[in-house]
């Protein structure tokens, strides 16, 4: 089993949000053990859980008595990748900032203020596996000795097709799933500012896919496919445990992601 762990000392870190556009402060300290990640907003701590999960709609938005947190899911999946279990985030706004839409910047930032702590962290393991189905969506979890995703997606009216990438290893998540950009479709823009989001992108932060190609350079060919195996990790941090399993994704996004993990831990 791994070791809980912290971060040494305190850190800012600032920048706009990828759908408000609004400039955000975190303040991220050390926490001892057991406190978990644990998001601070005028005074109201949110659990990073998928107990306090109120939208799930192109991003993961948590709220407890009135406050929102929204896009925390690249932070989360970063965190998740260098082990953090324990964590103060004071914001001061509405929502994470982007950074580079990926989450290469978060573990830059993180990755050697690391700190193992005494006590042991929780793992969630299973004997049997589970599939659960939403739509054309679903995802797998099989037992496993060590974490790992095998993530599928499809887009048949888009130059993309279908795109799949296995992550066999977590060690592997800094080079090859963390670089990995946000991504949206040309089409899809002018509806998405319609409904008040993506006011914060742009094509530094984020991967815009046109008719017959890339409008801007990827970092990967198919950095689509890896950036959901980025946002499917954020997403299980939210169980709050070490994972020990195989997760097969196909098509699957934050609903259907949220909706097992809960099922799992409550069932």
């Amino acid at each position: 089993m791994d070791r809980q762990r912290t971060i040494k000392g305190s850190i800012k870190v600032e920048g706009k949000g990828l759908h408000t556009g609004y400039y955000t402060k975190m303040y991220l300290h050390s926490a001892p053990e057991n406190t978990g990640i644990l998001f601070i907003k005028n005074k109201v701590k949110i659990p990073a859980s998928y107990k306090f999960v109120v939208e799930t709609s192109r991003r993961v938005v948590l709220e407890k008595d009135g406050e929102k947190i929204s896009t925390v899911e690249h932070f989360l999946s970063s965190l998740y990748y260098l082990g953090i279990s324990n964590l103060y985030v004071e914001v001061d706004g509405e929502e994470l900032p982007i950074l580079d839409g990926s989450a290469l910047s978060w573990v830059e930032i993180l990755e050697n203020l690391v700190k193992d702590q005494d006590l042991l962290i929780d793992e969630l393991t299973i004997e049997t596996p589970y599939s659960f189905r939403d739509r054309n969506a679903e995802i797998i979890f099989f037992p496993s000795s060590k974490f790992q995703v095998l993530c599928a997606i499809s887009f048949p009216n888009s130059f993309l097709k279908w795109q799949r990438f296995y992550l066999k290893d977590l060690k592997d998540y800094k080079t090859e799933i963390a670089p990995a950009r946000t991504f949206g479709f040309y089409y899809e823009v002018e509806e998405l500012i319609k409904r008040g989001l993506i006011s914060g992108a742009d094509l530094n932060n984020a991967l815009l896919v046109g008719e017959e190609a890339y409008v801007n350079e990827p970092r990967f060919k198919d950095e689509p496919v890896r950036h959901k195996i980025l946002d499917l990790i954020g997403d299980m941090a939210l169980s709050g445990k070490r994972l020990k399993l195989k997760v097969i994704s196909i098509g699957s996004g934050h609903s259907l992601h949220i909706k097992a993990i809960s099922y799992l831990l409550r069932g």
